[in-house]
This record gives C-alpha cells, sequence and structure tokens, in this order.
C-alpha cells in the first residue's frame, strides 16, 4: 500500500510525504522533497501500487509565485528505495482540478495532468521501468476548452478513459489504452451553458474489466448527471438534478457484470446491468456525498465524508449498518475482498463480500 501527503519543512515551504507499507501495518515515510501545492484545486499528490509492488508518486510543485509550477514524479521498486525524482512536465496548470494517475494488471502506469493553457496531457511509465514515456497531448484547448477536473479510470487488461471538463464546462472523455494511445476527446454531457471563464465541476469515472463504464458528474448552475458507456463506446446520459449550487461531491463505482452506483450529494442511484439509471434514493441517514467503490467481484462500499463506511451488494435498497465515523474520508480503494479507507491520516482495512 501507499499513501501520499505534505508536510511543512522547517525552512516554510511545502514538501511531499509518502508512506509506503508491505501489509497494511508497518509503514514507511519519506520525504521526496519540495511540492505538493499545485495545482491549487483538486488532489496534488497521487501515487500507485503495480501489481508486482513497485510504487508510484506524482505530484506538482509550485516553488514561487512568479515560477512555472512544475510536475515530478518518483518511482519506488519492489523491495527497493525511492529514486531521484524527475520532471514530468514543465508548464503545469495551476488551476486545472488535479493530478490522476492509474494502472493495469501488466503493470504499465499512466500519469495524467493539464498543461497550460489547457490541455490534458499524459505519460505512461511502462511495466518495471524507471523511465517514463514522452509527454502526450491528448485534448488541445483551443478546440476543447480549458481542460479541468480531471478523473482517469484503468481495468486490468489496460483499458483506460479519461474524463474532463472544458469550455463551457461540458464534459469531453477520452478512451483508448495506456500503452497504445488514445482517440480524440468525445463529447458525452453538456455543462448547460456554464460560464466559460468560470471552470467548475466535478466528476469521477469508473471502468469494468469488459469495457462498461459509468460517470457521476457535476457542474455549478448546470445539472448534476449520470452516464454510462456500453463495451463498444456508446455513451447514454441522464440528467438527475439541474441548477446545481454549488457543483457537489460525485463518485460512481461499477463492478464487473456492469452494476454500477453513483453518489451524488446526499443521494445515490443504481444503475444495474441491463437496465438503467433508477429514481434517486437517500444514502443513509447523516450522509453526504463521499465515494463508492466496488471490485469485480459485485462488492460495493460506499463511505460518507465523516469515513462511516458500508459494505453491499449490487441493487441494495440499504447499506445496512455502517463502521462508525473515522472522520474526514481522503480516500477509498478496494481490491476484491479487500477495502482500504484512508482518513485522519489513518489506515483502516476490512475483508469485505
Amino acid at each position: 500500500m501507499a499513501a501520499g501527503g505534505t508536510f511543512t519543512a522547517s525552512d516554510g515551504t511545502t514538501h511531499v510525504q509518502v508512506c509506503t507499507s508491505p501489509n497494511g501495518t508497518t509503514w514507511q515515510a519519506t520525504d521526496l522533497g519540495q511540492g505538493g501545492n499545485a495545482p491549487r484545486s483538486g488532489h496534488r499528490i497521487v501515487v500507485a501500487v503495480t501489481p508486482a509492488g513497485q510504487t508510484v508518486a506524482l505530484w506538482g510543485n509550485w516553488p514561487c509565485s512568479t515560477c512555472t509550477a512544475v510536475l515530478e514524479a518518483a518511482v519506488h521498486p519492489a523491495g527497493g528505495t525511492w529514486g531521484t525524482p524527475v520532471t514530468l512536465g514543465t508548464n503545469l496548470a495551476l488551476s486545472d482540478g488535479g493530478l490522476v494517475i492509474g494502472v493495469d494488471g501488466a503493470g504499465n502506469v499512466m500519469a495524467g495532468w493539464v498543461t497550460n493553457p489547457g490541455d490534458t496531457t499524459d505519460a505512461v511509465l511502462p511495466a518495471g521501468s524507471s523511465s517514463w514515456g514522452p509527454a502526450t497531448t491528448l485534448s488541445i484547448e483551443g478546440n476543447d476548452g480549458p481542460a479541468h477536473s480531471l478523473s482517469l479510470a484503468v481495468n486490468a487488461s489496460g483499458s483506460a478513459i479519461m474524463t474532463f471538463n472544458g469550455g463551457l464546462n461540458n464534459l469531453w472523455a477520452i478512451s483508448g489504452t495506456v500503452t497504445g494511445g488514445f482517440s480524440a476527446p468525445v463529447f458525452i454531457a453538456s455543462g448547460a451553458g456554464s460560464n466559460h471563464y468560470n471552470p467548475v465541476g466535478t466528476s469521477q469515472v469508473a471502468l469494468n474489466n469488459a469495457g462498461q463504464a459509468a460517470v457521476a458528474w457535476s457542474v455549478l448552475d448546470g445539472q448534476t448527471g449520470l452516464l454510462t458507456r456500453s463495451p463498444s463506446g456508446t455513451w447514454t446520459d441522464t440528467v438527475v438534478t439541474t441548477r446545481t449550487v454549488p457543483a457537489i461531491t460525485v463518485s460512481a463505482a461499477i463492478d464487473g457484470a456492469g452494476n454500477a452506483i453513483a453518489v451524488f450529494g446526499s443521494s445515490y442511484s443504481w444503475h444495474l446491468a441491463g437496465g438503467s439509471w433508477q429514481t434517486a434514493a437517500p444514502l443513509p441517514s447523516g450522509s453526504s456525498g463521499g465515494l463508492v467503490v466496488a471490485d469485480p467481484a459485485g462488492t460495493f462500499v460506499y463511505a460518507d465524508t465523516t469515513a462511516n463506511a458500508f459494505t453491499f451488494t449490487a441493487g441494495a435498497t440499504g447499506f445496512g449498518t455502517g463502521s462508525g465515523s473515522h472522520t474526514s474520508l481522503a480516500d477509498l480503494k478496494i481490491v476484491p475482498g479487500h477495502a482500504v479507507l484512508l482518513a485522519t491520516d489513518a489506515v483502516s482495512t476490512e475483508p469485505v463480500s
């Protein structure tokens, strides 16, 4: 396991700290140097662990108010030590809505970010390597608007989908494979004319091994919507609410059979395999926002913003008894049969089925 964060060094600068663990119990913290303070919104540090145990960290560094923000990465081979950080990009957009990282079943790692003036960009670290491939432009600001609010999903076979909000906060998707490249961006939902000069919005995409995908998204003064994608690449959109002020937190998950769930605000909706999005239902009492994940076997876990976690199966109309508040949810992950919760700088794990 790995978790990334920041701390303030003795000279007052922000430093990146990544904690790694071989067993989820014993942890080793490493200072990777200055950074973790860019972009201004979304994730500023993201980490991934490959099936072979290689850990990869990606972060933004904005060294001074008059400097250009850069994107840096470091690799920790299984059983080894952290290598020297390298620069992946030298013109990181400061207000793009975060960094993303994903890993496939072979161990290939994909990093995604936005380069000024608003171009979606990626780079790939091949399995077992410590050398990144070149940065590649995936969307162009002049065509799709300034990209922001990135989300990335990668499945075991190497297929990947990245979503981003562009001009007028419209939602776009880029599909392809981690090692084989991506198609041109596809317009998948309207931002309902949200202000072009006020980039806002939230989205999260989930992808299963069959190529089915689910997306939940929300934009300021626009709408909250739920989308699905068939294995052939056909997108469908359902508007759940309109005139959302402000944009709300959203999350989506999909299992191996194609059952999907979306969480948005204080509501959730199921899209069971072969069906359509159901009428929104209220989350458990006291829950608002949070994250939802699923494993291929059909186990779903939802954790609200207080890190009260619930485990259930596809189509459940009640989530049962939660784990109890751990306060300040930071992240939620799942692998078959096991869920991991990061809250208040502590890790909690649980076998789930």
